[in-house]
């Protein structure tokens, strides 16, 4: 079954959306980043200030969601150039989720007059990297991810071509 006949996409509503894109993105950190990120930064995801913060990215970029029976699944979020959020609940990889939400943001960059976009993935995710190489992007860049307590986590860049 492909991601058109089992999902459905949509852009994210402001005012609307803020909860359950805040509640699904814990939920994949939960899933995906054991082992990558400390225990107690997982443990301190807060779903009142997740949704705050995503009611401020609304206002400044869009987000994409996919549902399967109006459940949100995965979204992503793109801001200016920059692709600043992608998750798939990992019950739901291996669908084309992952791939058909970039190729939307992408568009959106794309409108804006972009000729590149770029993403910044957590360097001990190789799951998620290999994703983003098949999907064209480049490495070009490698900084901490900017957690005070934890200033070893670090994160790469890729930059995609538009054209």
């Amino acid at each position: 079954m492909n991601v058109l006949t089992r999902y459905r996409m949509r852009m994210a509503r402001p005012g609307a959306d803020e909860e359950a894109i805040a509640r699904l993105k814990i939920a994949c950190w939960r899933e995906a980043y054991p082992g990558i990120l400390p225990q107690p930064v997982l443990d301190g995801l807060d779903v009142a200030r997740s949704t705050a913060e995503w009611r401020r990215a609304l206002g400044e970029g869009i987000a994409w969601i996919a549902e399967q029976s109006g459940a949100p699944v995965g979204f992503g979020h793109m801001r200016d150039a920059e692709v600043t959020t992608l998750y798939v609940r990992r019950q739901d990889h291996g669908h084309g989720l992952g791939r058909e939400l970039l190729a939307h943001l992408f568009d959106e960059i794309g409108c804006l007059g972009h000729r590149v976009a770029h993403l910044w993935v957590l360097e001990e995710n190789p799951k998620a990297r290999r994703f983003y190489e098949r999907m064209g992007g480049r490495l070009v860049a490698r900084r901490p991810v900017g957690f005070a307590r934890y200033p070893r986590i670090l994160e790469v860049r890729y930059d995609f071509a538009l054209d």
